[in-house]
């Protein structure tokens, strides 16, 4: 007996994390529908993806989890933002506030949202490692920060008062990949690397491919609460940069400060350009305990921070002697059609031996 079907929908399906997430629900035959929202139109088609290019504040979110019977949503649409952006503020915090409301209206059993260590802060008080139930202190000049720390208390205030849906959150430390662009990874592919004078911070990491690997465990799960998600380890910032071979350039916290609010004509960042992460989290620590994602998610990442760093190092090495594929693009629809052309070649060929090999047989030619 085949087992029951669940319907699953995933915001953001046109960006980073959906768009590479989708796949692996479309793999799983236990997921049917997949339903997919974004404002903007994927790249790339999907194989079984429903697609609606929608935001997050269309009224018939709520019809639409009802009607396909959604029993859990991914929240993977998230604009990252460094100066004000009011824009990307009403998608971020304002149009998750309108998912949680057609959540709860269909009552749609749970609400994955894809999250950050980075909403605890980084300060010198902080504790060696931080606990899910920590205070949200991220209150910083980079407005990414600010909007998931708007958007995780939002969300603590409405599930105070509304049991459904359950709610689980993925706090992902700094995430490194080949395909991703993250704050930190824009942070770290310099020759020389900004650094907060007097100051060696510790710093855990989540390789991409885990933060999909734990996505799709949570979906699959029914577990629901917070959980901090990291690879085991941590490194000071120090040996990142030896790993990396990178250059060190100390400068005063008050300066490093500073250039945070300076901003270039055109809108255009100043230093900022080569320090994207807060100057906090390069001055203290600000490590989340994944306790919780052992025992209790029961998901244990296959990349240490360790060699996540060194994965990452290496691509940066090897991404110099790759040549630009700006212009030279495959279509997968084309690489479908010309796998089943191969396939009905070997079957036409097969049958043809066959064919021959039958006849010889019958006339005793093979003797």
């Amino acid at each position: 007996m085949a087992g029951k079907k669940r319907s699953v929908l995933i915001t953001g399906v046109s960006h980073s994390w959906g768009r590479n997430l989708v796949p692996l629900l479309e793999q799983d035959p236990e997921f049917d529908p997949i339903i997919g929202i974004d404002f903007e139109k994927p790249k790339k088609p999907f194989k079984r993806l429903e697609f609606f290019q929608v935001d997050l504040h269309t009224p018939l979110l709520a019809e639409l989890l009802q009607v396909a019977r959604v029993d859990t949503v991914c929240h993977l649409l998230f604009l990252d933002s460094y100066t004000s952006n009011e824009e990307h503020f009403d998608q971020n915090v304002m149009g998750t506030m309108d998912l949680l409301a057609a959540c709860s209206a269909a009552e749609t059993k749970r609400l994955i949202i894809k999250s950050s260590t980075k909403v605890y802060g980084a300060q010198a008080s902080n504790p060696n490692y931080i606990s899910e139930d920590a205070d949200l202190k991220g209150q910083h000049q980079h407005r990414y920060i600010q909007d998931r720390v708007e958007l995780e208390k939002m969300v603590r205030r409405f599930s105070r008062s509304n049991p459904i849906p359950e709610i689980t959150v993925l706090r992902f430390a700094n995430i490194l990949g080949r395909t991703v662009d993250t704050p930190v990874m824009r942070y770290l592919d310099s020759n020389i690397v900004p650094t907060c004078l007097g100051h060696d911070p510790l710093f855990q990491f989540t390789h991409e491919q885990d933060v999909l690997a734990a996505l799709y465990h949570t979906i699959k799960s029914d577990v629901t609460g917070t959980f901090n998600i990291s690879g085991d380890g941590v490194l000071p910032l120090s040996q990142i940069l030896r790993i990396g071979g990178k250059v060190p350039l100390p400068l005063p916290s008050p300066l490093m400060r500073a250039s945070s609010m300076i901003l270039r004509p055109g809108g255009r960042q100043g230093l900022t350009d080569s320090i994207p992460i807060e100057t906090d989290y390069i001055m203290y620590n600000c490590l989340g305990d994944t306790a919780r994602m052992k025992k209790v998610l029961k998901f244990k990442p296959h990349f240490s921070s360790k060699e996540t760093v060194k994965e990452f190092f290496e691509h940066l090495r090897i991404r110099k002697y790759l040549p630009s594929r700006n212009k030279i693009q495959s279509d997968p629809q084309s690489s479908e059609r010309m796998q089943a052309w191969i396939q009905a070649r070997q079957r036409a060929s097969n049958y043809l031996s066959n064919l021959i090999e039958d006849f010889n047989k019958e006339e005793g030619y093979d003797q």
